[in-house]
C-alpha cells in the first residue's frame, strides 16, 4: 500500500500541526487553525500571531449573526471557517490567506476529524486548554 503522508506522528498534537501545515503550504495560505468554542487555539500552522487571531475569531465567524470587524492581522484576506461537533465540543477549522482557502479547508476538515477520532479514545485532554 502506498503511504501518501511523508511526515507523520503518533502524537495527536503533532499530527494535527503536520496536517494543518500541509494544507497551509499546498493552499498557499497564511494560516490554518483548529480552535474550540471559547476561541482558544488547539493547533495551528503559520505565524503564531495570525494563528492566535484566527483561532480567537473562528467561533465568532462561525456564527451567522457575526457582523464585527476582523483583527488587523486578518483584514483584507479571505477567511474561511467550518464548525463541527466532536464529542459534545464545537471545534472550528479555519483558514486565512489569499489562496484557495475553501478547498484546503475542506481537506483539513477530513484530516482533523480523522486525527481527533483516533486520538480521542487515547487522550481526552487534546481539546482541553
Amino acid at each position: 500500500m502506498y503511504e501518501r503522508r511523508i511526515r507523520r506522528s503518533h502524537d495527536p498534537y503533532s499530527a494535527l500541526c503536520l496536517q494543518l501545515e500541509s494544507s497551509r503550504v499546498k493552499g498557499e495560505l497564511d494560516a490554518v487553525v483548529v480552535a474550540i468554542d471559547n476561541g482558544l487555539l488547539v493547533a495551528g500552522a503559520g505565524e503564531r500571531s495570525i494563528c492566535e487571531a484566527l483561532g480567537a475569531v473562528a467561533p465568532l465567524l462561525g456564527s451567522p449573526s457575526f457582523n464585527g470587524r476582523l483583527p488587523s492581522a486578518l483584514e483584507g484576506q479571505s477567511v474561511e471557517v467550518h464548525s463541527m461537533s466532536f464529542e459534545g465540543e464545537t471545534v472550528y477549522v479555519a483558514t486565512v490567506g489569499r489562496g484557495a482557502g475553501n478547498e484546503w479547508l475542506q481537506q483539513s476538515i477530513g484530516g482533523v476529524r480523522r486525527i481527533l477520532d483516533s486520538s480521542w479514545r487515547a487522550d481526552r485532554q487534546l481539546l482541553i486548554n
